[in-house]
Order: structure tokens, then C-alpha cells, then sequence
């Protein structure tokens, strides 16, 4: 080799050298806290001074129709400011075609390029004879701006130039990418925390330690930083109770359950030693936060103050048997009720605000569903008791619940629900309850699987007595199941939350679920047979 290809040689590394200082400046300033056009002004000025030229990184605008200037090595501010705002698109001069077309843009004359004639008296007054302009693009692809360069002469770039400018921009997209995360993440930090601020309820999430990664004023009133369950000075203040009166062990508080992966809706009643030694009623709610892949990786916890409500419910113990058929106490418990639901709607829309893989998205929004579905139930139910809180007819019952399916999910354009249900049949409202819930996933289940796009059918619930038991078929016309499709299968196997809650339902009625293919009208079709004691 001689002198001047050693020379050369060197000069390469040293160029590239220079570069990846360059380069590693950038990110670690970025790292550090450095704002983003500090960051991108040491880009530029890596280029320019490596080219012998001047260099600017220009932004697509929110709009994605105009760029804005944003930092430049060389460029005199008039030129940067004339610049500003310039129009994307395939008749633009170079920094608009390449946010255009997604591709570099090399024009070696400017003085002879078409698309720069609007901008000629411009160039001729700052010196541009030359402008490649190349596309800063973020991984998933979009185009986020560009890196150009503009020389005094005209001329195109050989391989060491296009490796530094392509080496630059892809540092640019990476700092601009960091940079838009972290103001969306900061948004999102600053609106959530501005949510759980305002709550009427308690709120705080636990890691798997039970120690406390975040709560808001509500919360704070109530904890020291600790899960009750995981911490004994917690413990203490806080008394658990069953339904039926019982005390609730500390393993079985509703943050332990959490963490062992229950999910404690609407929650456990708790009576909680403030610091001044008074005792107020509580009720908690908690539920399991999970990783990427499934594993519990915290919980989050709600508490709610239901003091007032309780002790108004003790004093009212002893009169409750004659005012139990009142429609004043059956609303105020439906309201209740009703009250958990919503509870519950909150603290999944406060989880899915941070969801990010589509999978656990749709589980989420499954979850929305089944929340709605079970509302709809209780509304009923209350309706269906309003003059008879321990018994219904449960061809009433039916009834209006089919009126409400059919208003809330039901395109009568392309499916019918025909409830053939005989009256006189009465039903105690637990069971009713029960029954209501399985009718309600039963016919959501067929109008999202048994009918395509294009089909029209008809879905029938029939329900009748037969001797000391209780038959309900629902029944579709549609394509019907896939083989092995509705059965109880072993956990973690991909049992849709649907079918999981229907077997559970049928085993609390203690009743069986019978699945065969009627074959209707040339569709295969699915019947579900339930039937259980009355």
C-alpha cells in the first residue's frame, strides 16, 4: 500500500472514530436528561464537520403534511427560518420529498433541479449548490423527519459520505423515538396521576413484596406504604369480616388473594383502626397485576368507605325481616350492587390505559364485556323481584331479559332471540341470577361465533319444568362448534372466559351442561342443554 492509500486508510478511521464519539455523546446525554434538540445539534455538527459542509435535521409536524425546522450546524437562521413549515410531498424540494417518498434525495445542482426553482433566489443568497436529504424513520417505519446536508458546490456523495449520513440519521431516529416515548409516557404518568388523585377510593399498587409502588391521597389516609396482609403493624389495624359475620384470616385478606392470583370484586368488608383509635367500616377490592408473560408481578388494591352504609345497615338489622319485601330496601340493595360493577369498570380501564401487548388487550376488553353482561343481569334480576325479593317468575324473568340483550347486543337485521319460556314456573332469585348469567354468555357466544358476516339466524332460549327439575336449551342455527369446542378443559389451556364462567355457573346450580349439533334447517347450529334441580 502507499503513502496516500495509508493516508486515506487513516483518515477513514479516524472519521469514523469521530463519529461514534459523536454517536455516544448523543445517547448518553439523552440518557442523562439532555432535551432533544440539544442532543440533535451534536449530530449535525458531527456531520457537517466530517462532510465540510452544512447539516439540519428537519421534524414532521403533527400534521404530517409540513416540516419543521429543528436543529442545524452552518445554516444562518434567515435560511432555517425560511425553511420552517416547508410542504411534504412529491413536488417539493428535497427535505419534502424524502419525508415524501420515504427514500434519499440527492440533488447535486440545486440551480438545475425543477423542484427547488421556487427556492433558487433562496439558495443563491445562503450558498446551497448542493442538498441530500435523507429519512430519519423510526422502527415500525414512519418517517420522522430528515437529516440533510447542503454544500457550497455541487457535487453527490461517494460511499464514506452516505455512511456517515446514514450512521447520523439512524442516531437521530433513535433519540427521537426516546424522546416522543418519554413525553408520552410523562403525559400518560401526569394523566393518571391526576386521576388517582381525584378518586373518590383508596388506590395503590403493590409489588409482590407488598410494598408500596404508588397510591393516591385516599390511600394514604389508610396505609403506611405496606400491604396490610404482608405487614404486621399494618395488620393490626385492619379486622376482616365473612358475609356471614365470621373474621377473615390474615392470609385470606383480600391483597393476599391478589397476589395469589384471585380477584377480589366487589370486596371484603373490613373494619380499619384509624391512628387516633377510632374504627371505621371499609370494603377492599384487589386484583393481580400481571407481566408480559402472565406472571404476578404486583397487585393493585381499592378501598372504599362504607361506614356510613354499614352501621346504618347494623341498626337496621333487627326491622329488616318486615321491610324485606320494601322496594326502597330492594333498590337500595341493587344500587349497591350496581356500585360494584362500576368499581370494578374503573379499576380495569385504569389497567388498560397501560396495555400495551394486543392479547391481554382483548382479554381487557373481554373482561369490559363481561362486566356489561353481568350489570344487565343484576338490573333485571332487580326488576324481576321488585315485589318479591325471595322468588320470580321465571318466564318474566326471561323475558325481559331477552328484551335486554336485544336492545344492548342484538343487530335485528341479523339475528332474531326468540324466549320460549312457560309462565307459572317460580324460581328463587339466586338461582335466577345464576340462570340470567348463563343465558346472557350462551347467546353473546352464539351472536359473536355461529353467524358470519354475511348470515342472518335466530337464537332461541326455551326454558321448562320437568318434574322436580328445570330444563334451559339455547339454541342457534348457525355454523356450529368446532369438535371438543365448549367443554371444561384444564387450566391454562385457552378456555375462553365465557364457557369457564358457564361450567362454573352450572356447578353452582348443581345442574349439567349437555353440548350437541341440532343440524337446523341445513346449518349444523349448536343447542346447549342445562338441567338442574329445581
Amino acid at each position: 500500500m502507499d503513502d496516500h492509500g495509508a493516508e486515506r486508510d487513516s483518515g477513514g478511521v479516524r472519521r469514523s472514530e469521530r463519529l461514534l464519539l459523536a454517536q455516544k455523546t448523543a445517547l448518553e446525554r439523552a440518557i442523562g436528561g439532555a432535551g432533544l434538540d440539544e442532543v440533535l445539534a451534536l449530530l449535525v455538527r458531527a456531520g457537517a464537520e466530517q462532510l465540510g459542509a452544512r447539516a439540519a435535521i428537519f421534524l414532521v409536524n403533527e400534521d404530517g403534511l409540513t416540516l419543521r425546522f429543528g436543529v442545524a450546524a452552518g445554516l444562518p437562521d434567515s435560511c432555517a427560518r425560511a425553511m420552517d413549515g416547508s410542504a411534504i410531498g412529491p413536488q417539493a424540494p428535497s427535505c419534502g420529498q424524502a419525508a415524501h417518498s420515504g427514500k434519499r434525495v440527492v440533488v447535486e445542482n440545486v440551480a438545475l433541479d425543477p423542484h427547488w426553482a421556487p427556492h433558487h433566489a433562496l439558495a443563491r443568497e445562503h450558498g446551497i449548490a448542493a442538498c441530500w436529504s435523507t429519512p430519519i424513520r423510526a422502527v415500525g417505519g414512519a418517517i420522522l423527519g430528515t437529516f440533510t446536508i447542503f454544500h457550497a458546490v455541487p457535487c453527490v456523495p461517494g460511499p464514506p459520505d452516505l455512511e456517515t449520513v446514514d450512521l447520523l440519521t439512524h442516531t437521530a431516529a433513535l433519540l427521537i423515538e426516546r424522546d416522543r416515548t418519554e413525553r408520552e409516557r410523562q403525559s400518560s404518568e401526569a394523566l393518571l396521576s391526576s386521576v388517582l388523585e381525584h378518586l373518590p377510593v383508596g388506590v395503590a399498587v403493590y409489588d409482590t413484596q407488598g410494598r408500596t409502588t404508588r397510591n393516591n391521597r385516599l390511600m394514604r389516609d389508610y396505609t403506611n406504604g405496606s400491604l396490610p396482609s404482608a405487614d404486621d403493624r399494618e395488620a393490626s389495624r385492619w379486622r376482616a369480616f365473612h358475609p356471614d359475620g365470621r373474621p377473615v384470616e390474615r392470609k385470606d385478606f383480600s391483597g393476599a388473594r391478589a397476589l395469589r392470583g384471585e380477584i377480589v370484586v366487589p370486596g371484603m368488608d373490613f373494619l380499619h383502626r384509624a391512628a387516633d383509635g377510632t374504627e371505621h367500616w371499609t370494603r377492599v377490592s384487589a386484583a393481580p397485576l400481571r407481566d408480559g408473560d402472565g406472571r404476578i408481578n404486583g397487585v393493585v388494591a381499592v378501598v372504599s368507605d362504607i361506614d356510613a352504609e354499614k352501621r346504618a345497615a347494623q341498626g337496621l338489622a333487627a326491622a329488616l325481616d318486615e321491610a324485606r319485601r320494601s322496594e326502597l330496601v330492594a333498590h337500595e340493595m341493587s344500587h349497591r350492587i350496581m356500585n360494584s360493577f362500576q368499581l370494578l369498570h374503573g379499576l380495569v380501564s385504569m389497567q388498560t390505559a397501560t396495555v400495551t401487548d394486543p392479547a391481554a388487550r382483548k382479554a381487557v376488553e373481554q373482561a369490559f364485556s363481561r362486566i356489561q353482561a353481568m350489570a344487565l343481569v343484576q338490573r333485571r334480576l332487580f326488576e324481576a323481584t321488585r315485589n318479591d325479593l325471595a322468588t320470580l317468575d321465571a318466564a318474566d324473568y326471561l323475558q325481559r331479559l331477552g328484551e335486554s340483550l336485544t336492545g344492548a347486543f342484538i343487530d335485528s337485521g341479523r339475528c332474531t332471540l326468540v324466549i320460549d319460556a312457560a309462565h307459572g314456573i317460580p324460581m328463587p332469585a339466586a338461582q335466577a341470577s345464576s340462570m340470567g348469567l348463563i343465558v346472557t354468555e350462551l347467546v353473546l357466544n352464539a351472536l359473536k361465533h355461529a353467524f358470519g358476516a354475511q348470515q342472518q339466524g335466530t337464537v332461541t332460549v326455551r326454558f321448562e319444568a320437568c318434574g322436580d327439575d328445570r330444563r334451559l336449551t339455547v339454541t342457534d342455527d348457525g355454523a356450529g362448534l368446532p369438535d371438543g369446542a365448549g367443554t371444561v378443559k384444564p387450566a391454562g389451556s385457552g378456555q375462553g372466559m365465557g364457557m369457564t364462567l358457564v361450567h362454573g355457573l352450572v356447578r353452582q346450580l348443581g345442574g349439567k351442561l349437555e353440548i350437541d349439533r341440532p343440524n337446523q334447517g341445513g346449518r349444523p347450529g349448536t343447542r346447549f342443554v342445562l338441567t338442574f334441580p329445581a
